[in-house]
């Protein structure tokens, strides 16, 4: 990624690709894009039409480049405006994981860097889903309206309080969100006046890095004493499970997908759905309401066929295609990959830090492809 306070040519040696100096470049737009790489070994290639999308036009397509063992250049067509977020998720049944490790302009386009690990910390080339947005405006369900939502990029892993760039964050009351560092890779991301919109709500984290660390987010909610501030706890971790300070990528949203993106049944628009999958131990169960949003009015039902083995069916969604990002919610070092997902329901598989499958509390977001009309 670019950090606009840098030199352009260091960031780019970060993912690898050097813009010369007073190189003009085509300006990209603003949106979001997302993709489910499948093809963890092939050179380059297109993702599948219905499990990936670009808002920038129904029939524009992403592309991505293998650079190395677990190494992945995600190409977002036509998205190239300086900021913005990014998400990834490791894809299978295994216990690989992956992160994000930078993007930038290029032309036009933006490049996510994806990086992904085995158990032990060595990369490794796996199937994941990466999701983009640079939005600044959060749609939702209700069309013309905005929603809450806010993302940021924590670039400064061991300060004790301090606002990150404003390039790289978002707040959809237009403040500045704040991170403060309570001990070693445990974090709290303020995010200030979006509270009073607030229902519920729906908090995903991502390591950044080209390091083993994963991160994820144990809870979130309104700050103590106020109604005005939302506030997002990370954890973060070394691939042996063990807290550790790291930078991180951020997205909050309520009643909308973790995109910004337009909500079924807008005119094309996305069906979404995000969720708190709390009742682990439970044969099936009900997520609960507050932080419940599936678009239509959906519902949701959670099952468990053994540790750490779970499916989340939902109504009103087409899981056909679209997205789908997942981690655990715990305190500790338990993560969760997408299985995968179909008409039948997503499927969930969570791991401790040995690699055991484990039961945990995980949070889960869906983004459908675009309904057109």
């Amino acid at each position: 990624m670019r950090i606009s306070t840098r030199a352009a040519v260091v960031a780019a040696v970060l993912v690898g690709t050097v813009v010369p100096a007073g190189t003009a470049q085509a300006a990209g737009a603003r949106g979001a894009g997302y993709v489910w790489a499948d093809q963890p070994t092939a050179a380059s290639y297109t993702p599948s039409a219905g499990y990936q999308m670009n808002s920038t036009g129904p029939a524009v397509r992403n592309t991505i480049r293998r650079a190395g063992t677990g190494v992945y250049e995600v190409r977002f067509t036509a998205l190239g405006v300086t900021g913005g977020i990014a998400h990834a998720t490791a894809y299978g049944t295994g216990t690989n994981h992956c992160k994000v490790s930078g993007w930038h302009v290029s032309g036009s386009d933006q490049l996510v860097t994806v990086r992904c690990f085995t158990l032990a910390g060595a990369p490794a080339d796996t199937r994941f889903t990466a999701s983009y947005t640079n939005r600044t405006s959060w749609a939702g369900f209700d069309y013309g309206r905005t929603y809450p939502g806010a993302y940021v990029w924590a670039d400064n892993p061991t300060a004790a309080d301090y606002t990150p760039t404003r390039t790289y964050q978002y707040n959809s009351e237009g403040f500045a969100n704040r991170v403060t560092r309570l001990g070693r890779g445990t974090y709290k991301v303020h995010l200030p006046e979006i509270g009073w919109e607030v229902r519920g709500g729906h908090a995903v984290a991502t390591a950044y890095g080209s390091g083993s660390e994963r991160c994820k987010v144990p809870g979130f909610g309104w700050d103590e004493g106020s109604r005005s501030e939302i506030t997002v706890g990370v954890r973060c971790f070394t691939a042996a499970g063990e807290p550790v300070d790291t930078r991180f990528t951020l997205t909050f949203t309520d009643r909308t997908n973790i995109l910004g993106l337009e909500s079924c049944c807008n005119p094309n628009g996305h069906q979404s759905a995000h969720l708190l999958a709390d009742d682990e131990d439970a044969a099936s169960y009900t997520p609960a309401a507050s932080y419940l949003h599936v678009t239509q009015g959906g519902a949701a039902t959670g099952t468990r066929q053994g540790p750490g083995d779970y499916t989340m069916r939902l109504t009103n969604v087409n899981l056909g295609g679209g997205t789908v990002h997942v981690q655990s919610s715990s305190w500790d070092a338990e993560f969760c990959t997408v299985g995968h997902w179909s008409a039948g329901g997503i499927k969930v598989r969570c791991h401790d830090a040995a690699g055991a499958p484990v039961d945990t509390p995980y949070e889960l977001s869906f983004t459908g492809p675009w309904l057109l009309g």
